[in-house]
């Protein structure tokens, strides 16, 4: 089970808000597969012809996701995410969809988590990110930073290991923050 404390507990309903988008998303693309008109009963049936006036047929994209291992995807929102001075790639992802996008990057460096947390801190909140509450959940050091009414969320973890620091950024993008 998973504790939060009350330095963390008020990120909880904007990460909800964000995975409640991403269902939705994902329900109508679901829903989208599920009408597909049915074929007809008998090839061989006559009926009077007769003329329906219909919509035009509407198609919802299903969500494209794609990864890359040792180097960023095609795509990837490095502006809004960018490398840190000498860290190593591990893998990157995206997943475009409606209405807002995810993006990750793990990366390695040579470095403290508090020069991480540090670096990461100045780049987003010089993006208008404002950095919420809190530097650590059950000893992880972990940041996150919102903008735009909560819509984007960015998330920064990191695990130490002797002189190296391999972190995690996760975000949720408006389609704006990935051109």
């Amino acid at each position: 089970m998973t504790r939060h404390t009350p330095r963390t507990a008020h990120i909880l309903p904007l990460i909800r808000k964000s995975l409640l988008a991403a269902a939705a998303g994902s329900a109508v693309v679901l829903m989208a597969a599920c009408s597909s008109p049915a074929p007809s009963a008998s090839p061989t049936a006559t009926a009077p012809a007769t003329t329906v006036a219909t919509a035009p047929a509407t198609t919802t994209a299903a969500p494209s996701q794609e990864s890359a291992v040792k180097k960023l995807v095609a795509g990837f929102p490095s502006t809004v995410l960018p490398l840190m001075k000498g860290a190593e790639i591990q893998s990157s992802s995206i997943a475009h969809a409606v209405p807002v996008s995810q993006a990750s990057l793990t990366a390695s460096v040579t470095a403290s988590s508090a020069d991480v947390l540090a670096y990461y801190t100045k780049v987003f909140t010089d993006q208008g990110f404002k950095a919420q509450p809190g530097d650590s959940v059950d000893g992880v050091p972990v940041k996150t930073f919102v903008r735009a009414e909560g819509q984007e969320i960015l998330t920064v973890s990191i695990v130490q290991t002797a002189a190296t620091a391999t972190f995690t950024l996760g975000a949720t993008l408006l389609p704006a923050s990935f051109k």
